[in-house]
């Protein structure tokens, strides 16, 4: 099972030696979190593999496991994915989805069964054991309001991959940014052997998911981390169909800011309140525009949804999605639907950021993705609701190569007529 040792010892040479003046610099509560982390870190993945080697003995049918038609929700980060994706979970007739505990604490198949013949006893016990967990899953929540996240819900996949040493989400531990970055920019910036073998890890954890669950069920992947892994994914699992959320950067930016901001607090001591700003736009805007240029010659692959839409009718979009799938919607999920959009329509999120804090204004994000204010129609100010344009009277949208850098055309020329009425004023 691929790991990449390499990487782990760099990563936390760097963290030790050579953080003097970064933001993951070694101060004494960043020194007690990384040894905390390690000391469950290393005995955890010692077992893992043990357990990795248990499976093959145990359970080696999971090797033949197929993989049909798996579903990847993708997208920028803070764009409604997390929502999207435990919507549709809910058709557990058809679809499933890693869980929480299953990726920490079990991603092996022998694992996850002594797991389940432990709570299956638990249940003899009754009320007690239950209600244990139930208040774990209750403290969890409160101190993740920004994303909830709870021990027994589906959540991204990509965190299995810490298990390799390759996920995106050690950016939040090790924000070292020659190491970390071309995660962020995996098909472009990851060298093709390493992708690879990353994929296959990936692909070897998908089987054991599937196979742990009787084999019949569909995957379904919600992850902004696959987003710059598109082609590996399709070399991967060539039948793979993919839904790309996108929505407002005025909204999305900061607000995925705030919340890596508030995650390197906790467990680094940068020495800004927001740092890497700078990669944060790239990122984002890598994020929004390899989707459209990867799939604008390839229709019926991915569909398009735009974040505002979905969650003013959240019925709609998953009648969307189903129909770009070929799936019919069972009496039984529609029901689950209808009681989860009128759910949504009196949720408000407490994750609350401002634009001023982060030393940001509305004109330096319409600036850096003007081209992507034009394609997808978003509304210029935060407070300014879409139109219904052309975007959203579309069920299948795809873009040409000329027509994306028409808008792309557009947008220069227009801020260069912008700068010679500028400059005759003056």
């Amino acid at each position: 099972m691929y790991f990449d040792l390499g990487a782990f010892l760099r990563y936390n040479f760097k963290a030790f030696f050579k953080s003097r003046g970064k933001h993951y610099r070694l101060t004494p509560r960043r020194a007690l979190v990384l040894l905390i982390w390690l000391l469950l870190y290393i005995p955890a993945q010692i077992i893992n593999r043990l357990f990795f080697l248990l499976d093959e003995i145990l359970f080696p049918g999971y090797r033949r496991q197929e993989v049909r038609r798996p579903v990847f929700i993708i997208g920028n980060p803070r764009s409604g994915t997390t929502f999207l994706h435990r919507l549709i979970n809910e058709d557990g007739q058809r679809f499933t989805s890693f869980k929480v505990w299953e990726m920490i604490f079990a991603p092996s198949i022998t694992q996850r069964k002594m797991i389940w013949g432990l709570l299956s006893l638990a249940r003899l016990v009754g009320a007690p054991i239950q209600k244990m967990l139930q208040n774990l899953n209750k403290s969890i929540e409160k101190q993740t309001k920004a994303h909830t996240v709870r021990l027994d819900a589906a959540e991204e996949d990509d965190h299995i991959l810490i298990h390799a040493w390759s996920s995106e989400t050690l950016w939040a531990l090790y924000p070292i940014k020659e190491e970390m970055l071309p995660y962020f920019y995996f098909d472009r910036d990851i060298p093709l052997r390493q992708q690879e073998r990353v994929m296959k890890f990936y692909r070897s954890m998908v089987k054991r998911h599937l196979f742990a669950h009787g084999g019949n069920l569909t995957l379904l992947s919600k992850n902004p981390a696959q987003t710059p892994k598109i082609a590996s994914l399709l070399r991967t699992f060539p039948d793979a169909r993919f839904i790309n959320l996108a929505r407002n950067p005025l909204k999305s930016v900061p607000s995925m800011m705030s919340f890596m901001a508030a995650g390197w607090h906790l467990l680094c001591d940068p020495l800004e309140q927001y740092p890497h700003q700078q990669e944060f736009f790239d990122v984002m805007g890598f994020f929004y525009r390899y989707p459209l240029e990867y799939f604008e010659d390839k229709p019926g692959i991915c569909l398009f949804l735009r974040y505002e839409n979905m969650v003013q009718d959240p019925k709609a979009a998953i009648q969307s999605v189903y129909q770009f799938l070929d799936l019919p919607i069972s009496p039984e999920f529609e029901a689950i639907v209808d009681r989860e959009t009128e759910k949504a329509g009196r949720f408000r999120s407490e994750h609350q950021y401002s634009l001023e804090e982060m030393n940001l204004t509305e004109q330096q994000l319409l600036d850096a993705y003007a081209d992507i204010f034009s394609f997808y129609e978003f509304a210029e100010t935060q407070s300014e609701l879409p139109e219904e344009g052309t975007f959203t009277r579309l069920k299948e949208w795809r873009i040409t190569k000329k027509r994306y850098r028409n808008l792309q055309k557009k947008q220069l020329r227009k801020a260069r007529r912008l700068q010679r009425r500028k400059i005759r004023l003056e």
